[in-house]
C-alpha cells in the first residue's frame, strides 16, 4: 500500500537525530568567531569523532610534516575549513538509520553525495556563495533517499526494479512508486533535525526550482544554493565519478542553463581537480 506523504513525514521523523555533539561542532565551525577552545572541547565529547578526525589529520591527503597527537593539535594545524569538511562528510557515512541494508547502493549514494558535496563547494567558490554551506547541502541533498530506503525498504525496493527497466530517472521512479520524490522527504527531514533553512530549501527544490524560481526571488541565496545543488548534481552524474552503470544526468532548466553554464566565471571550476579531490576524500572516508 503506498504511503502518503503526511504518513512518509511521520515516519522519517522517528529516524535518529543527529548526535548533538556533531550539530554543536558543525554550528561552531560555521561561526568565523567560534573560540577554538569550544571547538575541541564540543569534538572531545565524540571518542569516535576524535578518531577519525585524528585519523584523517595524518593521512597522505593533508601531507603533514609531522604526525597530529591531540584534536588541539588537529584543529589548529587543519584549519575550520578542512575540518569542516572532515566533520561534514564523516557524520553523512557514520549516520545510521535502522531497518537501512548496506551494500553497494548505499555506499554509491553516501560517495555520490561526496561528489556533489565537493561540486557545490567549488561552484559556490567561484559564485560568492558560501561553500561551506553549500558542502554541506551537497552532502546531504539524497538524505531523503536514505530516509525512504530505511523507512518503506520494501516499496524502495520497487523504486530501484522501475529504475533499472524502465529506462526513469530516480525521481521519476519514486513519484510513480509514492506520488513524492525523495527531496521532499530530506527537506523534512533535515527541519526536523533543525539544520539551517537554507539548507532545508536547497534540498527540496534541487530537482523541481525551474518552477516557482523562475519568478523575482531568483535572486536570494535559497533558490541560488538550489539552483547550484542541482547543477552540482548534473556535473557529478555526468563524471559518473561513483561508478554507476544507471546513472542518469538530470535535465538543467533553460534557464538554468542559461544562468549557470552560459558564463565560464561562474562555472570556473577544475574537473580533473575534483576528481583528484574525491578519490582523495572517498579513500579517507571509506578507511
Amino acid at each position: 500500500m503506498r504511503p502518503s506523504l503526511e504518513q512518509a513525514t511521520a515516519a522519517v521523523k522517528q529516524l535518529p537525530n543527529l548526535p548533538s555533539t556533531t550539530r554543536v561542532v558543525l554550528g561552531y565551525l560555521n561561526d568565523d568567531e567560534a573560540d577554538i577552545n569550544q571547538v575541541v572541547q564540543a569534538i572531545a565529547r565524540d571518542q569516535g569523532l576524535v578518531a577519525r578526525i585524528l585519523r584523517i589529520a595524518n593521512s597522505p591527503f593533508f601531507g603533514l610534516p609531522n604526525q597530529v597527537q591531540t584534536i588541539h593539535e588537529a584543529v589548529i594545524v587543519l584549519g575550520f575549513s578542512n575540518l569542516r569538511l572532515v566533520v561534514t562528510a564523516a557524520m553523512m557515512t557514520a549516520q545510521k538509520f535502522p531497518g537501512l541494508v548496506g551494500g553497494v547502493q548505499v555506499q554509491r549514494l553516501f560517495r555520490h553525495s561526496i561528489a556533489v558535496a565537493i561540486c557545490a563547494s567549488a561552484i559556490g567558490r567561484s559564485n560568492k556563495l558560501n561553500p561551506n554551506l553549500l558542502f554541506l547541502t551537497g552532502i546531504l541533498h539524497d538524505i531523503g533517499k536514505l530516509a525512504l530506503m530505511a523507512t518503506y525498504p520494501t516499496q524502495y525496493a520497487e523504486v530501484q526494479s522501475l529504475r533499472e527497466g524502465g529506462n526513469l530517472l530516480t525521481t521519476e521512479a519514486e513519484e510513480q512508486i509514492f506520488g513524492f520524490n525523495h527531496a521532499t522527504i530530506g527537506a523534512t527531514l533535515c527541519r526536523h533535525w533543525h539544520l539551517p533553512e537554507v539548507i532545508s530549501v536547497a534540498i527540496g527544490d534541487h530537482h523541481s526550482f525551474g518552477g516557482h524560481h523562475d519568478s523575482a526571488s531568483n535572486a536570494t541565496q535559497y533558490s541560488a544554493f538550489a539552483e547550484v545543488i542541482h547543477l552540482a548534481d548534473a556535473v557529478a552524474l555526468g563524471l559518473n565519478l561513483e561508478s554507476d552503470a544507471l546513472a542518469a544526468v538530470p535535465p538543467l532548466t533553460e534557464r538554468g542553463w542559461n544562468r549557470w553554464m552560459g558564463s565560464r566565471e561562474k562555472l570556473a571550476i577544475d574537473f580533473d581537480e575534483i576528481k583528484g579531490l574525491y578519490q582523495e576524500l572517498v579513500v579517507l572516508i571509506d578507511g
